[in-house]
Protein backbone atom coordinates (compact mmCIF):
# COMPACT_ATOMS: atom_id res chain seq x y z
CA UNK A 1 0.00 0.00 0.00
CA UNK A 2 2.80 2.43 0.87
CA UNK A 3 4.46 1.72 -2.45
CA UNK A 4 1.20 2.42 -4.31
CA UNK A 5 0.75 5.71 -2.46
CA UNK A 6 4.31 6.73 -3.32
CA UNK A 7 3.72 5.87 -6.99
CA UNK A 8 0.53 7.89 -7.20
CA UNK A 9 2.21 10.80 -5.45
CA UNK A 10 5.13 10.66 -7.86
CA UNK A 11 2.75 10.66 -10.83
CA UNK A 12 0.90 13.64 -9.44
CA UNK A 13 4.20 15.48 -8.98
CA UNK A 14 5.25 14.70 -12.57
CA UNK A 15 1.88 15.96 -13.85
CA UNK A 16 2.27 19.16 -11.84
CA UNK A 17 5.82 19.69 -13.12
CA UNK A 18 4.66 19.11 -16.71
CA UNK A 19 1.86 21.62 -16.24
CA UNK A 20 4.26 24.20 -14.83
CA UNK A 21 6.74 23.50 -17.63
CA UNK A 22 4.13 24.05 -20.34
CA UNK A 23 2.98 27.28 -18.71
CA UNK A 24 6.55 28.62 -18.38
CA UNK A 25 7.84 27.49 -21.78
CA UNK A 26 8.20 30.06 -24.55
CA UNK A 27 8.40 27.45 -27.32
CA UNK A 28 5.68 27.75 -30.00
CA UNK A 29 2.62 25.53 -29.80
CA UNK A 30 2.54 23.91 -33.23
CA UNK A 31 -0.63 22.23 -34.47
CA UNK A 32 -1.56 20.60 -37.79
CA UNK A 33 -3.85 22.69 -40.01
CA UNK A 34 -5.65 20.23 -42.28
CA UNK A 35 -7.16 21.60 -45.51
CA UNK A 36 -7.18 21.06 -49.26
CA UNK A 37 -3.77 22.40 -50.25
CA UNK A 38 -3.73 20.53 -53.56
CA UNK A 39 -6.24 19.34 -56.12
CA UNK A 40 -9.42 21.02 -57.34
CA UNK A 41 -10.16 22.83 -54.05
CA UNK A 42 -6.72 24.32 -53.48
CA UNK A 43 -8.05 27.89 -53.77
CA UNK A 44 -10.51 27.19 -50.97
CA UNK A 45 -7.75 25.79 -48.74
CA UNK A 46 -5.33 28.62 -49.45
CA UNK A 47 -7.99 31.27 -48.87
CA UNK A 48 -8.78 29.94 -45.41
CA UNK A 49 -5.07 29.81 -44.59
CA UNK A 50 -4.08 33.23 -45.94
CA UNK A 51 -7.21 35.27 -45.17
CA UNK A 52 -8.47 33.58 -42.02
CA UNK A 53 -5.85 31.61 -40.12
CA UNK A 54 -2.74 33.75 -40.62
CA UNK A 55 -4.40 37.10 -39.72
CA UNK A 56 -5.94 35.48 -36.63
CA UNK A 57 -2.60 34.03 -35.54
CA UNK A 58 -0.95 37.42 -36.00
CA UNK A 59 -3.47 39.12 -33.70
CA UNK A 60 -3.28 36.31 -31.13
CA UNK A 61 0.51 36.25 -30.98
CA UNK A 62 0.81 40.03 -30.86
CA UNK A 63 -1.45 40.02 -27.80
CA UNK A 64 0.40 37.41 -25.75
CA UNK A 65 -0.23 34.16 -27.61
CA UNK A 66 -1.23 31.20 -25.48
CA UNK A 67 -0.12 32.22 -22.00
CA UNK A 68 3.06 33.71 -23.45
CA UNK A 69 3.68 31.02 -26.08
CA UNK A 70 3.19 31.69 -29.81
CA UNK A 71 0.54 29.62 -31.58
CA UNK A 72 1.61 28.20 -34.94
CA UNK A 73 0.11 25.93 -37.60
CA UNK A 74 1.77 23.65 -40.12
CA UNK A 75 -0.03 22.52 -43.27
CA UNK A 76 -1.57 19.06 -43.59
CA UNK A 77 -3.05 18.36 -47.04
CA UNK A 78 -6.44 16.61 -47.05
CA UNK A 79 -6.35 16.17 -50.86
CA UNK A 80 -10.13 16.68 -51.01
CA UNK A 81 -12.26 15.25 -52.62
CA UNK A 82 -10.11 12.10 -52.34
CA UNK A 83 -10.08 10.71 -48.79
CA UNK A 84 -7.92 7.55 -48.87
CA UNK A 85 -4.48 9.20 -48.53
CA UNK A 86 -5.69 11.65 -45.91
CA UNK A 87 -7.12 8.80 -43.83
CA UNK A 88 -3.64 7.23 -43.76
CA UNK A 89 -2.05 10.56 -42.81
CA UNK A 90 -4.70 11.08 -40.16
CA UNK A 91 -4.05 7.69 -38.55
CA UNK A 92 -0.36 8.53 -38.20
CA UNK A 93 -1.18 11.88 -36.56
CA UNK A 94 -3.84 10.35 -34.36
CA UNK A 95 -1.46 7.69 -33.07
CA UNK A 96 1.27 10.26 -32.41
CA UNK A 97 0.53 11.32 -28.83
CA UNK A 98 2.81 14.36 -29.16
CA UNK A 99 0.11 15.95 -31.36
CA UNK A 100 -2.58 17.28 -28.99
CA UNK A 101 -5.25 18.19 -31.58
CA UNK A 102 -6.01 18.95 -35.24
CA UNK A 103 -7.42 22.15 -36.69
CA UNK A 104 -9.47 22.12 -39.88
CA UNK A 105 -9.96 19.00 -42.07
CA UNK A 106 -12.37 20.87 -44.36
CA UNK A 107 -15.44 19.37 -45.99
CA UNK A 108 -17.97 17.11 -44.27
CA UNK A 109 -16.95 14.20 -46.52
CA UNK A 110 -13.38 14.36 -45.19
CA UNK A 111 -14.42 14.78 -41.56
CA UNK A 112 -16.75 11.80 -41.78
CA UNK A 113 -14.02 9.68 -43.38
CA UNK A 114 -12.01 9.71 -40.13
CA UNK A 115 -14.98 9.22 -37.79
CA UNK A 116 -14.26 5.57 -36.92
CA UNK A 117 -10.51 6.10 -36.43
CA UNK A 118 -11.22 9.12 -34.27
CA UNK A 119 -13.30 7.09 -31.84
CA UNK A 120 -10.41 4.62 -31.56
CA UNK A 121 -7.53 6.98 -30.84
CA UNK A 122 -9.27 10.11 -29.54
CA UNK A 123 -7.90 13.46 -30.71
CA UNK A 124 -9.82 16.75 -30.64
CA UNK A 125 -10.72 18.18 -34.06
CA UNK A 126 -11.93 21.75 -34.48
CA UNK A 127 -13.63 21.64 -37.90
CA UNK A 128 -14.77 25.14 -38.91
CA UNK A 129 -15.74 24.55 -42.55
CA UNK A 130 -17.69 21.27 -42.43
CA UNK A 131 -21.23 22.38 -43.37
CA UNK A 132 -23.21 19.28 -44.31
CA UNK A 133 -25.88 17.63 -42.19
CA UNK A 134 -24.14 15.09 -39.97
CA UNK A 135 -24.70 11.44 -40.93
CA UNK A 136 -23.38 9.36 -37.99
CA UNK A 137 -25.35 9.23 -34.70
CA UNK A 138 -22.82 11.44 -32.88
CA UNK A 139 -19.60 13.40 -33.35
CA UNK A 140 -17.39 10.66 -31.98
CA UNK A 141 -16.93 12.67 -28.79
CA UNK A 142 -13.98 14.58 -30.26
CA UNK A 143 -15.18 16.55 -33.31
CA UNK A 144 -16.14 20.17 -32.72
CA UNK A 145 -17.95 21.59 -35.74
CA UNK A 146 -18.61 25.29 -36.27
CA UNK A 147 -21.04 25.67 -39.16
CA UNK A 148 -24.81 26.01 -38.57
CA UNK A 149 -26.59 22.67 -38.31
CA UNK A 150 -28.11 22.07 -41.76
CA UNK A 151 -30.77 19.77 -40.32
CA UNK A 152 -32.05 22.60 -38.14
CA UNK A 153 -31.59 25.60 -40.43
CA UNK A 154 -32.77 24.28 -43.82
CA UNK A 155 -36.38 23.73 -42.67
CA UNK A 156 -36.55 27.25 -41.19
CA UNK A 157 -35.08 28.82 -44.34
CA UNK A 158 -37.40 26.99 -46.75
CA UNK A 159 -40.51 27.81 -44.74
CA UNK A 160 -39.57 31.48 -44.52
CA UNK A 161 -38.75 31.58 -48.23
CA UNK A 162 -42.12 30.09 -49.14
CA UNK A 163 -43.94 32.58 -46.93
CA UNK A 164 -42.20 35.51 -48.63
CA UNK A 165 -41.91 34.20 -52.19
CA UNK A 166 -45.08 32.08 -52.41
CA UNK A 167 -43.42 29.37 -54.52
CA UNK A 168 -45.43 26.21 -55.22
CA UNK A 169 -42.95 24.20 -57.27
CA UNK A 170 -39.22 23.55 -57.01
CA UNK A 171 -36.37 22.18 -59.10
CA UNK A 172 -33.60 20.63 -57.00
CA UNK A 173 -30.12 19.26 -57.62
CA UNK A 174 -27.29 17.67 -55.67
CA UNK A 175 -23.82 16.16 -56.11
CA UNK A 176 -23.76 12.35 -56.23
CA UNK A 177 -20.36 11.78 -54.61
CA UNK A 178 -20.34 14.18 -51.68
CA UNK A 179 -21.60 13.33 -48.20
CA UNK A 180 -22.70 16.88 -47.39
CA UNK A 181 -24.82 17.34 -50.50
CA UNK A 182 -26.39 13.89 -50.17
CA UNK A 183 -27.48 14.41 -46.57
CA UNK A 184 -28.60 17.98 -47.20
CA UNK A 185 -30.78 17.11 -50.19
CA UNK A 186 -32.57 14.46 -48.14
CA UNK A 187 -33.57 17.18 -45.71
CA UNK A 188 -34.70 19.44 -48.56
CA UNK A 189 -36.88 16.75 -50.13
CA UNK A 190 -38.61 16.02 -46.82
CA UNK A 191 -39.22 19.69 -46.00
CA UNK A 192 -40.61 20.44 -49.46
CA UNK A 193 -42.88 17.40 -49.20
CA UNK A 194 -44.12 18.50 -45.78
CA UNK A 195 -44.78 21.98 -47.20
CA UNK A 196 -46.73 20.47 -50.14
CA UNK A 197 -44.30 22.03 -52.61
CA UNK A 198 -44.11 19.97 -55.79
CA UNK A 199 -40.61 18.93 -56.90
CA UNK A 200 -40.89 19.19 -60.69
CA UNK A 201 -37.24 18.41 -61.51
CA UNK A 202 -34.74 16.43 -59.41
CA UNK A 203 -31.28 16.09 -61.01
CA UNK A 204 -27.76 15.19 -59.94
CA UNK A 205 -24.17 15.04 -61.17
CA UNK A 206 -20.67 14.28 -59.90
CA UNK A 207 -18.11 16.66 -58.44
CA UNK A 208 -16.29 18.81 -60.99
CA UNK A 209 -18.41 17.97 -64.03
CA UNK A 210 -18.49 20.87 -66.49
CA UNK A 211 -21.38 20.26 -68.88
CA UNK A 212 -24.84 20.37 -67.33
CA UNK A 213 -26.89 20.56 -70.52
CA UNK A 214 -29.05 17.58 -69.63
CA UNK A 215 -29.78 18.76 -66.10
CA UNK A 216 -30.48 22.30 -67.31
CA UNK A 217 -32.90 20.96 -69.95
CA UNK A 218 -34.85 19.13 -67.24
CA UNK A 219 -35.09 22.28 -65.15
CA UNK A 220 -36.10 24.43 -68.12
CA UNK A 221 -38.84 22.05 -69.17
CA UNK A 222 -40.16 21.86 -65.59
CA UNK A 223 -40.36 25.69 -65.30
CA UNK A 224 -40.06 25.79 -61.47
CA UNK A 225 -40.94 28.67 -59.17
CA UNK A 226 -37.77 28.06 -57.12
CA UNK A 227 -34.40 26.36 -57.58
CA UNK A 228 -32.51 24.61 -54.76
CA UNK A 229 -28.89 23.51 -55.27
CA UNK A 230 -26.85 21.25 -52.94
CA UNK A 231 -23.27 21.25 -54.28
CA UNK A 232 -19.77 22.38 -53.48
CA UNK A 233 -19.41 26.11 -54.29
CA UNK A 234 -17.65 25.82 -57.64
CA UNK A 235 -20.11 23.26 -58.98
CA UNK A 236 -23.06 25.36 -57.79
CA UNK A 237 -21.70 28.49 -59.47
CA UNK A 238 -20.97 26.76 -62.77
CA UNK A 239 -24.35 25.02 -62.81
CA UNK A 240 -26.20 28.26 -62.07
CA UNK A 241 -24.35 30.07 -64.86
CA UNK A 242 -25.50 27.44 -67.34
CA UNK A 243 -29.07 27.64 -66.02
CA UNK A 244 -29.15 31.42 -66.40
CA UNK A 245 -27.58 31.25 -69.87
CA UNK A 246 -30.46 28.98 -70.88
CA UNK A 247 -33.06 31.43 -69.67
CA UNK A 248 -33.94 29.74 -66.36
CA UNK A 249 -34.45 32.68 -64.02
CA UNK A 250 -36.27 31.17 -61.03
CA UNK A 251 -35.26 32.33 -57.55
CA UNK A 252 -32.34 30.37 -56.07
CA UNK A 253 -32.55 29.25 -52.43
CA UNK A 254 -29.65 27.25 -51.04
CA UNK A 255 -27.66 26.17 -48.00
CA UNK A 256 -24.45 27.61 -46.51
CA UNK A 257 -22.56 27.23 -49.81
CA UNK A 258 -23.93 30.67 -50.65
CA UNK A 259 -21.23 31.94 -48.28
CA UNK A 260 -18.31 30.88 -50.51
CA UNK A 261 -16.89 33.44 -52.93
CA UNK A 262 -16.30 30.60 -55.44
CA UNK A 263 -20.06 30.29 -55.93
CA UNK A 264 -20.39 33.95 -56.93
CA UNK A 265 -17.21 34.06 -59.01
CA UNK A 266 -17.92 30.94 -61.06
CA UNK A 267 -21.47 32.07 -61.71
CA UNK A 268 -19.90 35.19 -63.29
CA UNK A 269 -22.10 37.30 -61.07
CA UNK A 270 -25.33 35.48 -62.01
CA UNK A 271 -25.64 34.35 -58.38
CA UNK A 272 -26.73 37.87 -57.41
CA UNK A 273 -30.00 37.68 -55.48
CA UNK A 274 -29.50 34.09 -54.31
CA UNK A 275 -30.88 33.41 -50.84
CA UNK A 276 -29.35 31.12 -48.22
CA UNK A 277 -27.90 30.97 -44.73
CA UNK A 278 -24.37 31.83 -43.67
CA UNK A 279 -22.15 32.44 -40.68
CA UNK A 280 -22.33 36.20 -40.99
CA UNK A 281 -23.57 39.16 -43.00
CA UNK A 282 -21.17 41.89 -44.11
CA UNK A 283 -23.67 44.60 -43.18
CA UNK A 284 -23.86 43.43 -39.56
CA UNK A 285 -22.92 46.60 -37.61
CA UNK A 286 -21.38 44.81 -34.60
CA UNK A 287 -17.80 46.01 -34.01
CA UNK A 288 -16.41 42.45 -34.03
CA UNK A 289 -17.74 42.04 -37.59
CA UNK A 290 -16.65 45.40 -38.95
CA UNK A 291 -13.22 45.20 -37.30
CA UNK A 292 -12.52 41.88 -39.02
CA UNK A 293 -13.76 43.17 -42.38
CA UNK A 294 -11.30 46.09 -42.05
CA UNK A 295 -8.50 43.67 -41.15
CA UNK A 296 -9.39 41.39 -44.08
CA UNK A 297 -9.42 44.31 -46.51
CA UNK A 298 -6.00 45.43 -45.32
CA UNK A 299 -4.66 41.89 -45.82
CA UNK A 300 -6.20 41.32 -49.26
CA UNK A 301 -6.24 44.86 -50.64
CA UNK A 302 -9.88 44.42 -51.72
CA UNK A 303 -11.48 47.59 -50.40
CA UNK A 304 -14.88 46.99 -52.02
CA UNK A 305 -15.21 43.32 -50.99
CA UNK A 306 -15.68 41.38 -47.77
CA UNK A 307 -14.53 37.93 -46.62
CA UNK A 308 -16.58 34.92 -47.57
CA UNK A 309 -18.30 33.01 -44.78
CA UNK A 310 -15.83 30.11 -44.78
CA UNK A 311 -12.88 32.46 -44.30
CA UNK A 312 -14.84 34.00 -41.42
CA UNK A 313 -15.34 30.51 -39.98
CA UNK A 314 -11.59 29.91 -40.03
CA UNK A 315 -10.78 33.28 -38.47
CA UNK A 316 -13.40 32.77 -35.76
CA UNK A 317 -12.30 29.23 -35.02
CA UNK A 318 -8.62 30.16 -34.60
CA UNK A 319 -9.60 32.82 -32.08
CA UNK A 320 -11.84 30.36 -30.24
CA UNK A 321 -9.02 27.83 -30.24
CA UNK A 322 -6.72 30.37 -28.57
CA UNK A 323 -9.32 31.10 -25.90
CA UNK A 324 -9.80 27.39 -25.21
CA UNK A 325 -6.07 26.61 -25.07
CA UNK A 326 -5.46 29.43 -22.60
CA UNK A 327 -7.72 27.62 -20.15
CA UNK A 328 -5.86 24.29 -20.43
CA UNK A 329 -3.33 23.36 -17.75
CA UNK A 330 -1.64 20.60 -19.75
CA UNK A 331 -1.34 21.38 -23.45
CA UNK A 332 -0.36 17.76 -24.14
CA UNK A 333 -3.59 16.35 -22.73
CA UNK A 334 -6.07 15.58 -25.48
CA UNK A 335 -8.76 14.88 -22.93
CA UNK A 336 -8.23 18.20 -21.19
CA UNK A 337 -8.42 20.09 -24.50
CA UNK A 338 -11.61 18.23 -25.41
CA UNK A 339 -13.20 19.03 -22.06
CA UNK A 340 -12.14 22.68 -22.37
CA UNK A 341 -14.26 23.13 -25.50
CA UNK A 342 -17.36 21.94 -23.67
CA UNK A 343 -16.58 24.07 -20.60
CA UNK A 344 -15.81 27.23 -22.60
CA UNK A 345 -19.41 28.40 -22.54
CA UNK A 346 -20.79 31.07 -24.85
CA UNK A 347 -18.20 32.91 -26.96
CA UNK A 348 -18.76 36.12 -28.95
CA UNK A 349 -17.48 35.85 -32.53
CA UNK A 350 -17.88 37.44 -35.95
CA UNK A 351 -20.62 34.86 -36.54
CA UNK A 352 -22.44 35.66 -33.30
CA UNK A 353 -22.51 33.91 -29.94
CA UNK A 354 -21.65 30.21 -30.04
CA UNK A 355 -21.02 27.37 -27.64
CA UNK A 356 -20.63 23.62 -27.79
CA UNK A 357 -23.16 21.62 -25.81
CA UNK A 358 -22.45 17.91 -26.28
CA UNK A 359 -20.60 15.60 -28.63
CA UNK A 360 -19.25 18.59 -30.54
CA UNK A 361 -22.70 19.95 -31.43
CA UNK A 362 -22.48 23.74 -31.81
CA UNK A 363 -25.33 25.89 -30.52
CA UNK A 364 -26.18 29.31 -31.97
CA UNK A 365 -28.75 31.85 -30.92
CA UNK A 366 -30.42 32.07 -34.35
CA UNK A 367 -29.69 31.40 -38.03
CA UNK A 368 -28.39 34.21 -40.24
CA UNK A 369 -30.21 34.44 -43.57
CA UNK A 370 -28.42 36.26 -46.39
CA UNK A 371 -28.70 37.31 -49.99
CA UNK A 372 -25.88 38.03 -52.43
CA UNK A 373 -25.44 41.63 -53.54
CA UNK A 374 -24.24 42.76 -56.96
CA UNK A 375 -20.57 42.66 -55.92
CA UNK A 376 -20.86 39.35 -54.09
CA UNK A 377 -21.24 40.67 -50.54
CA UNK A 378 -23.39 38.70 -48.12
CA UNK A 379 -26.19 41.00 -46.97
CA UNK A 380 -28.90 40.26 -44.41
CA UNK A 381 -32.11 38.85 -45.89
CA UNK A 382 -35.10 39.63 -43.73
Amino acid sequence: MKRLIFTLGALAMVATLNSVAWAQSKEPIRLPYAAGFSGPFVDFGNRGWNEGAIPALKVINETGGINGRPLEFYKMDTRFPDTAQFQADYRRICDDKSVPMIFGIGATKTVMSVYEDLKRCGIPILAPTSAGAWGPPDFGGWIFRYQPDAAQVIPILLKKAQEKLKFQSAAISHTLDDDATITNIRIVRKVLDDMKVKVVSDVSFKNKETNYASQAANHRQANPDMIWMSHQPGDAGTFLLQLRDRGINAQVVMDSIIGSVDYFKLSQGKAEGSIGYALYAADDPRPVVQDYIKLWRSVTGQADKAPDAFVVATYDAVNILAQVLRSVKDINSRQEIRDAFIKAGEIETVSGKVKWIKDGDVERAEPIFVTLSANGLLKKWK
